[in-house]
């Protein structure tokens, strides 16, 4: 039985179950579902590669910076990583009145406006404490938004269709970052004055909301969910079978509470030894984060029933994404001080909008063309060229820190990026373990994403830190970037033992 599901995904004895039927949708309703994605990436792009770093390095200084910013983003991604699968499955099973206008839009909806009002708070932060909370409730907000929104997808697109469907999500998560760039990069310079700075830094913040609750309404009122196979299922569904699916098990609240208890222990038994072993033999606060960062993820994959062994290509899909997005979180979340610290930019915000903006252009090359090539030539060869791609950037910014040569390796990285974003989504969906839980399965797939904001700023904020005390910051850069091409080799290496995918 599901840990998390107490109706089991195998038909009832007796109840004849719906063969779910997908109708073809037209160009315009799938970009008009699809366009919330923009929004998203218009957010988190602004957010993450311009406005937090530059928020933190404002604060804070050069010599803390990484350390800093790794401190905002640990704990935001530690929410994200629950509350993703979290919203999913109560999206998968909300009933009554609430699911009068579907099971995912209201989730949608009240996500965002949340979202809105944390952004609020993030603008209006002087401390890293307080950035650091704020930043943690718009992960909890969006996240709230984003599970429903991404079940969405599989729950009313065909199967004919996702290849296609990738393709755009794709390319709207380009234009979005294209976006979110270049209106963090106009008004966003941490050598102005506080007030300009402020003054600019709330028109930023401005712009973004304003963008999030103009797509989050466009999608929401395109959506036809009664269309979709969650809504067949449920209308063939009996009274018992709906309570039965919605209500708690009592496995649920013991694996929290076991889960709860470990990481406890974990912790209490780190402090001991840090008490007792002295300075010599004490663990730093980084492992510290990492190890009760994994056992909490333990405990929230067997609460989601993540079972490798029964979804074997469902787990390599979702650890190949976590490997990818290292490689991916490793350049992106550091580029600005790389620009400041090892290229010696004048205005490093400006080159990473720069880098950006090319990343993105010419992922538009590879975007939508390699949604509908892995529909017809399979979606591996895909993610093989993506990771040889964006490997070969790593490598780049190792031996060299020219700024016109970085610049122009961004072109590079655009088309893997590109190539990784048309089939990410269609992977997935190809080997979803149930129809009855899509929005359940997917939040165990963005788990991906926040391990790797997670992993990415603990190892790479004190690698720079140290090395740029040291009054070596290129060497920290270079030994940060090899870590990026190991995980972007390691991604490309495990898309092969996806056996379901053939090709």
């Amino acid at each position: 039985m599901s840990t998390l599901d107490n109706a089991s995904d195998a038909p009832t004895p007796g109840t004849q179950q719906p063969v779910a039927h997908l109708p073809r949708l037209r160009w315009t309703h799938i970009l008009s579902i699809s366009i919330f994605n923009f929004g998203f990436s218009f957010h988190w792009a602004a957010l993450g590669v311009i406005i937090l770093p530059s928020q933190v390095f404002k604060i804070v200084g050069n010599l803390h910076a990484g350390g800093a910013l790794a401190f905002v983003l640990i704990p935001g991604a530690f929410v994200a990583l629950v509350t993703n699968p979290l919203f999913g499955f109560f999206s998968d099973r909300t009933r009554g009145k609430l699911a009068a206008w579907g099971s995912r839009r209201p989730y949608i909806l009240f996500g965002t406006l949340i979202n809105v009002a944390c952004l609020v708070w993030m603008a209006s932060a002087r401390d890293i404490a307080s950035l650091a909370i704020a930043y943690a409730l718009v992960q909890f907000s969006s996240n709230a938004a984003q599970a429903p929104f991404h079940a969405l997808l599989p729950d009313i697109v065909p199967a004919e269709q996702r290849g296609l469907t990738s393709g755009v999500m794709g390319l709207l998560q380009v234009g979005g970052n294209i976006g979110g760039v270049i209106l963090a990069g106009m008004f966003i310079d941490a050598k102005q004055s506080w007030p300009i700075y402020q003054a600019h830094l709330w028109l930023a913040y401005g712009i973004m909301m304003g963008v999030l609750i103009v797509f989050m309404l466009i999608t929401i009122f395109a959506v036809r969910e009664r269309s979709g196979i969650l809504a067949q299922r449920r209308a063939l569904e009996s009274a018992e079978q709906a309570r039965r699916r919605f209500s708690i098990p009592p496995r649920v609240i013991l694996t929290c509470a076991l889960t709860l208890v470990a990481v406890g222990v974990a912790w209490g038994l780190i402090s001991l030894w840090n008490v007792v072993g002295g300075a010599h033999l004490r663990i730093s606060s980084d492992v510290e984060q990492v190890v009760l960062e994994v056992i909490a993820t333990i405990g929230i994959l067997i609460l989601f029933d993540f079972r490798p062994r029964r979804n074997p290509d469902f787990a390599w899909v979702v650890g190949t994404r976590l490997l990818m997005l290292l490689g991916i979180y490793t350049v992106q979340t550091f580029l600005q001080y790389y620009m400041r610290d090892a290229v010696g930019a004048a205005h490093p915000e400006q080159q990473t909008t720069n880098f950006v903006i090319l990343v993105s252009l010419t992922s538009l090359a590879s975007t939508l063309g390699a949604g509908w090539l892995s529909d017809r030539f399979g979606r591996k060869r895909m993610v093989y060229i993506a990771g040889a791609l964006m490997g070969m950037v790593g490598l780049i910014f190792i031996i060299t820190h020219s700024l016109t040569i970085v610049l122009a390796s961004a072109a590079l990285f655009g088309l893997g990026y590109g190539a990784y974003l048309s089939v990410d989504w269609a992977l997935i969906v190809d080997v979803l373990p149930s129809e009855h839980n899509f929005a359940r399965d997917m939040g165990i797939w963005n788990i991906a994403v926040s391990l790797a904001q997670v992993i990415a700023p603990i190892l790479g904020g004190p690698l720079i830190d140290t090395f740029t005390q040291r009054g070596q910051p290129v060497l920290g850069f270079q030994l940060l970037f090899t870590l990026a091409i190991v995980y972007c080799v390691l991604g490309t290496v495990t898309i092969r033992f996806i056996k379901s995918v053939k090709k």
